[in-house]
């Protein structure tokens, strides 16, 4: 056998290998350098083309931190989006010690392209709602960027921090099934974000089942968060309300948006939620006279939401499987009296986690 044959069939051998393992060669941002990749559709619609396995991720969206330490993944992450804190739960370093000390690149709508290339990253995961420059400014360095939404869209709306869905149940129902799943392959853990879908979904069809039936019974319900904005429709929390067998009576507003005392004076609502984060908001709306006339303040169902059930912008899993429960159970107790909630967050705690839920309930 001549060496000219040798290595042709050397050559042979590599691309029938690579066939059976369905990966594709791609031409890395290395001149001259191959590597095993994959391609992977984001949630703008944008075919991105990944290593095959990542292992250095830096993740700039704090609904999908949340999930990726869910999905146990969090060693493949070499950087982490800043004020992570602020936007999702400062108990998550309780979970993930090392989640503190990891280098903070960007934020929802910027990067630092100097910090971001010394990490070394394989990809970027990155709001739906990221600049598209800012995008752009990053592929050019060789660094694939994935977006992710949670609700499903076209890109003009995908695009927007606050859309404007046409069935928003269903948008951020089939949109958080998509993101999951999405996350899971990209970390390598695609049977457990199969089992976190499941699991929400599964809750989720618990409060239905109780609440089905439900005429004319729907609690008036405002999300207060600070400086008196709110959530209107678009938003996942005009969703969980409704789901959690309430009426948001914020409906009439887009987005995420400020609104009057006057407003919600003329809105009265019965009940007035506020997420854990924002607390603070919560004793200032049950001492300022200005809140005393509202139905909410006056019959003491001001709530403060645990710290399991997240934030509600947009649906993080604990949201829908734990946070449409809590808010169904406050808005309908007679329905849900048999349902042990702290035990329901430990339950998912230890599911996906791997720790039990130490918070409040």
């Amino acid at each position: 056998m001549t060496k000219r044959t040798m290595v042709l069939g050397c050559i042979l051998l590599l691309i029938i290998a690579g066939g059976f393992l369905g990966i594709t060669k791609q031409q890395t941002a290395v001149p001259g350098l191959q590597a095993a990749t994959r391609t992977v559709v984001d949630q703008l619609g944008r075919t991105v083309i990944i290593p095959a396995e990542p292992q250095r991720i830096v993740c700039l969206q704090h609904h999908t931190l949340d999930i990726i330490l869910e999905l146990q993944a969090g060693d493949k992450l070499v950087g982490v989006i800043n004020k992570w804190q602020n936007l999702i739960s400062p108990r998550l370093s309780d979970i993930y010690p090392r989640l503190k000390d990891l280098p903070t690149p960007g934020d929802l709508e910027t990067v630092n392209l100097e910090a971001l290339t010394n990490l070394n990253p394989d990809l970027v995961l990155v709001t739906h709602y990221m600049p598209k420059n800012v995008i752009e400014q990053i592929e050019k360095l060789g660094i694939p960027v994935i977006a992710i939404s949670l609700y499903k869209a076209d890109y003009e709306q995908a695009s927007k921090l606050n859309p404007k869905l046409k069935d928003p149940d269903n948008a951020y129902t089939e949109g958080f099934k998509e993101g999951v799943a999405l996350i899971g392959s990209v970390v390598g853990r695609e049977q457990k974000a199969a089992e976190l879908v499941d699991y929400t979904l599964k809750s989720r069809e618990l409060v239905k089942t109780r609440l089905s039936g439900l005429v004319g019974q729907r609690v008036s319900s405002y999300m207060a968060n600070p400086d008196m904005y709110t959530y209107g429709t678009g938003k996942y929390t005009q969703v969980i309300i409704e789901r959690a067998g309430g009426r948001n009576v914020a409906e009439e507003i887009d987005g995420y948006k400020q609104v009057t005392m006057e407003q919600i004076m003329k809105w009265n609502p019965e009940v007035i939620f506020v997420q854990d984060r924002y607390k603070k908001v919560a004793a200032e709306i049950r001492t300022n006279p200005a809140w005393q006339e509202i139905d909410a303040v006056k019959n003491d169902r001001v709530y403060v939401a645990p710290e399991y059930a997240k934030p509600w912008g947009h649906p993080c899993p604990e949201s829908m499987a734990l946070g449409e429960l809590w808010l169904a159970k406050k808005l309908h107790p007679e329905k849900f009296s048999d349902i042990d909630l702290q035990e329901k967050a430990n339950d998912f705690y230890i599911t996906f986690y791997g720790v039990p839920y130490t918070g409040d309930h």
